[in-house]
């Protein structure tokens, strides 16, 4: 059986954390619910919680749906937290980007900017501490 792209993408996350817990969402959800929630409690900043969807790129498109455009949109609105980290196929930097920003993102796809950029070899303490500074 082959492995899926986001969830070689899942087991990069999950083996390189050291400060934040991630839950995967892997069971029957509401359509537009994101792969990954994440909660942390640090000394300084104190606790925070957040929700990232996976996405592995084959070019400059992110296929998002319009069930999760709608979801991270609608809660950027209220106020959480949510983020899309997408990264290539073949192992390359991952890209961060504002649930809030999940349509441009769909329409623009990789040329949007993103709100942080982790090149390879990824720096995952560095990548930890940007998702506490920017949910704390």
């Amino acid at each position: 059986m082959t492995t899926k792209p986001e969830t070689k993408f899942w087991k990069r996350i999950k083996n390189n954390a050291s400060k934040i817990t991630y839950f995967r969402i892997e069971a029957v959800t509401p359509l537009g619910l994101p792969d990954l929630n994440g909660l942390f409690n640090d000394p300084e900043k104190g606790s925070g919680e957040f929700w990232i969807e996976l996405k592995v790129t084959t070019g400059k498109r992110v296929n998002l749906s319009p069930a999760q455009i709608s979801w991270h949109m609608h809660r950027s609105k209220l106020g959480g937290k949510s983020f899309i980290m997408a990264t290539p196929l073949v192992r390359g930097a991952i890209s961060v980007y504002s649930g809030g920003r999940t349509l441009s993102l769909a329409q623009s796809g990789m040329d949007l900017e993103p709100c942080a950029l982790f090149p390879e070899p990824i720096d995952w303490f560095g990548l930890e501490t940007w998702f506490i500074d920017n949910v704390a």
